[in-house]
């Protein structure tokens, strides 16, 4: 369905509806006019078959600027790009300020009575600011199809008009749908191309992670997307070799391992010396082993020929993984995890026992 915002004519969104066994799925796309700057809004919203909500993606590109926000819920607990957010625990709904959609949520999940009301928490992001914070909100019934809308905490009402599904028509005379008809299945949230132009990419790429790997996806949910990449290599010698990277991450093989594809030079820097230490065309499959707890990592690159094979999991703030390269022990630490930004560190063990930086990576989001 579409709607047009209807407040200041300079918006408008669509978003696909759909239910896929014990799940409801929302994916959207809000073009929003941002004091006169371009704003596009991606989001894909999953909810369980009570209608709340389980997790949400998002990305924003406001001009030259590119916001990515992963959420997760399991419990009343929550995550925020991987990371806890216990300011937003007891949350049970997702509330996006520049869609009329996440309406649908509250409204089917509590089925209230005409004439009854019910507060809830919700996890209320603001755009264009992407900023996150807990909301008491309250939906009164007043009719079969129609709800009045109040945040509790700025006291904002809103009369908001839906269908016999529970999905807005009309939220006050800011947004109005303007169209609605059965239409395509929710497709990958990003895609880097389209699945139905490639068979492969069709049979590899997932939308999601699985849910037979639960809560352990949180571990690396937050870094599905594209990278921009500093990179310095360090010799044995002090020698230090710095280049320019790009990293790739999707959900792939039904959800249930995460891949990349790590490009040093980038793709339009290659170098004609493909024997060159610091050059990497190479992919990683990443898969959790529920019988050990613990994430198992293969990175190979075709380039050089080099092999890891590496195992670990998360450790507070930090992702560390530990492995063998040429019957030497090998760590890599991803620290300094933040929505739009981490550092990626390798180190091998000396001969004295001591631990050496060999690589370090400088991450920053591109997509």
């Amino acid at each position: 369905m579409m709607w047009r915002r209807v407040l200041d004519d300079g918006s408008f969104e669509l978003a696909t509806f759909a239910r896929s066994g014990g799940s409801y799925h929302i994916a959207g796309t809000a073009l929003i006019a941002e004091a006169d700057i371009p704003s596009r809004v991606d989001y894909a919203i999953e909810c369980g078959a009570d209608w709340q909500t389980r997790r949400v993606q998002i990305r924003q590109v406001l001009g030259e600027k590119v916001t990515a926000l992963t959420l997760m819920a399991a419990g009343g607990e929550w995550l925020r790009n991987g990371m806890p957010a216990p300011e937003l625990d007891g949350c049970t709904d997702i509330d996006l300020g520049i869609s009329p959609s996440t309406n649908a949520l509250p409204i089917n999940r509590l089925s209230i009575p005409v004439g009854q009301s019910r507060q809830i928490r919700a996890a209320w992001v603001q755009f264009p600011q992407c900023s996150i914070e807990p909301a008491q909100q309250s939906y009164e019934r007043l009719v079969a199809t129609q709800y009045r809308y109040c945040n509790v905490s700025s006291g904002f009402t809103a009369l908001v008009e839906v269908d016999d599904q529970g999905l807005p028509i009309d939220y006050s005379g800011v947004w109005k749908r303007v169209a609605a008809g059965k239409g395509a299945s929710v497709g990958p949230l990003f895609p880097q191309s389209d699945p139905k132009s490639d068979g492969f990419i069709e049979a590899l790429v997932s939308t999601g992670p699985s849910g037979e790997i639960g809560s352990a996806a949180d571990t690396f949910s937050w870094m599905i997307g594209g990278w921009a990449a500093e990179v310095a290599d360090f010799d044995e010698d002090g020698a230090v070799r710095r280049g320019t990277g790009e990293w790739w991450f999707s959900w792939v093989l039904e959800g249930r391992a995460v891949q990349d594809v790590w490009i040093v030079p980038t793709r339009g820097e290659r170098r004609e010396n493909r024997q060159s230490a610091d050059n990497r065309y190479g992919s990683t499959i990443r898969y959790y082993d529920k019988s050990g707890g613990l994430w198992r990592i293969v990175w190979i690159n075709p380039v050089s020929g080099a092999r890891n094979a590496l195992q670990g999991r998360r450790s507070g703030d930090r992702i560390v993984l530990e492995g063998i390269e040429a019957g030497n022990p090998i760590r890599w630490t991803l620290d300094n995890i933040e929505s739009n930004s981490f550092s990626f560190r390798g180190e091998e063990r000396t001969k004295a026992g001591d631990w050496r930086v060999a690589a370090e990576f400088r991450l920053r989001r591109i997509a």
